[in-house]
């Protein structure tokens, strides 16, 4: 299928909210501060993990402090599988290499990254006083409240 997305067999396999992070990963439409403020649906690009000035999806799988040992893990299984590392990657190479897909869903797996729990603050309810951080476990990975 040249030119258009096929849908990977390991991803079909994936259960469904996992798949649609690694999609919205894939195409660029993923929970990044940088997409969030771009859609208006946040009022900074930096992110919320490490304070970086902006939260790519580059920043997330390549920098950012709070990932680390998730992005060592996913470059060795990328190297293994390659031959190649981070800096031979771009992310848009990494999402389109099938030989990467197994390692980019463990990433994601053990990661929040493109969920709907985020370190964001959570806006105050009315009659409280200002923000209260999300925690880790505040909301289900279907974005449901636990």
């Amino acid at each position: 299928m040249r030119g258009k997305m096929r849908q990977q067999a390991v991803v079909a396999r994936a259960p469904k909210r996992l798949a649609e992070r690694f999609h919205q990963l894939r195409t660029g439409h993923c929970r990044t501060e940088q997409y969030l403020e771009w859609t208006k649906n946040s009022d900074t690009a930096a992110c919320g993990w490490c304070q970086y000035k902006t939260q790519t999806r580059e920043h997330l799988l390549k920098h950012c402090k709070k990932w680390k040992m998730q992005q060592k893990t996913l470059w060795a299984e990328v190297r293994k599988a390659t031959g190649r590392g981070k800096d031979r990657f771009t992310v848009p190479d990494l999402m389109a290499d099938e030989r990467c897909t197994r390692a980019v869903l463990g990433f994601l797996r053990t990661t929040k990254v493109g969920s709907r729990v985020g370190p964001r603050a959570v806006p105050p309810k009315p009659g409280e006083e200002g923000g209260v951080a999300r925690e880790e476990g505040d909301e289900t990975e279907a974005g449901g409240r636990a």
